[in-house]
């Protein structure tokens, strides 16, 4: 039997496309705080459909009331939401000795969100039948605590490990999505696009489908890359920390947005810099996003990678995939 990548996933209701990039809120490393990042994603829904937010910086708001109105609102227009253990943030917070699972799952009783990640242990145990006993209870944990809200929980270990793991994951909790980080698959991205399809190869082996979630990747290059070994879906900050060029996919210096902001109408809009920007970057990733769907429908992915990444690249993703170059 040969299970193949649907065109879309059901959470509560709501089609999640495939592939999809959400574009990360986060109090770490970005310009604006994160209430200010949830207001431009609700205003602007029509765009961009879905987006993670933190459960750890939901915590720290002064204004709770005001982010569960937005995340409401959101969802309301159609948006779906993720919500992040918030382990990301704790970490660079040095306040990993505060956020507990529990802490978690008061942010999942308390704001609206479609799907969450599970709260996860990033130094898991090297007995592969322990670390899988691990993911398997928090994940029931999570999902009792969360109600409608789907967990998907994270998986780490070495690029190595992880197609066993998350096959043997997928089979114990019956999950439809189940995540790894980017960083875990390997040091360069030809190494990680061959981790990927190892772990593609290894979920294929189920009679359904379980989605691919790729945490930290939101370079746009990267993503189709992925999406090609069998990746469905992305989060990333790329969207807030740097611009994007519409004409070649490549990612520029925040402050060189200046360069390509009449790419699009948004220039003559009366925004402010900030504003502009990241809606410039949020329109280039609603466009990029969609193409690729229509190119891994039509199975043409690698004219889509041809004719989008840069000649250099493209010649090596071939000779080392093996597709056609011309």
């Amino acid at each position: 039997m040969i299970v193949r990548r649907p065109p879309e996933l059901d959470f509560g209701g709501k089609a999640l496309p495939l592939p999809v990039y959400f574009p990360s809120i986060s109090s770490v490393k970005t310009a604006l705080q994160p209430l200010d990042y949830l207001q431009v994603l609700a205003s602007l829904v029509g765009i961009n459909k879905q987006f993670v937010v933190s459960a750890f910086d939901l915590a720290a708001l002064d204004q709770q009331e005001d982010a569960a109105k937005l995340l409401q609102a959101s969802r309301d227009a159609g948006a779906v939401t993720l919500m992040d253990s918030g382990n990301y943030e704790s970490f660079w917070k040095d306040a990993r000795d505060q956020w507990r699972q529990t802490s978690f799952h008061q942010m999942l009783g308390g704001f609206p969100c479609d799907i969450a990640f599970g709260f996860d242990e990033q130094q898991p145990p090297a007995d592969a039948s322990e670390h899988v006993a691990l993911v398997v209870a928090r994940w029931k944990v999570d999902q009792a605590a969360a109600g409608s809200c789907q967990i998907v929980p994270i998986i780490h270990g070495d690029a190595q490990d992880l197609p066993g793991l998350c096959h043997t994951v997928a089979v114990q909790t019956g999950i439809s999505m189940l995540a790894v980080a980017e960083r875990r698959l390997g040091d360069g991205v030809i190494e990680r696009a061959r981790s990927v399809l190892a772990i593609r190869n290894a979920l294929n082996q189920l009679d359904r489908y379980v989605a691919v979630h790729l945490l930290g990747t939101g370079n746009p290059i990267s993503i189709a890359l992925y999406s090609a070994m069998g990746a469905d879906s992305f989060d990333g900050l790329e969207w807030c920390q740097t611009v994007v060029d519409h004409d070649t996919g490549l990612l520029y210096h925040l402050s060189q947005a200046d360069f390509f902001a009449k790419q699009t109408a948004w220039f003559d809009a009366g925004l402010s810099f900030q504003a502009r920007t990241l809606v410039h970057n949020l329109e280039f990733y609603a466009s990029w996003m969609q193409r690729l769907r229509v190119a891994i429908a039509n199975e043409t992915v690698v004219d889509f990678s041809r004719h989008n990444f840069p000649a250099h690249v493209f010649r090596h993703c071939a000779a080392e995939f093996g597709w056609s170059d011309s």
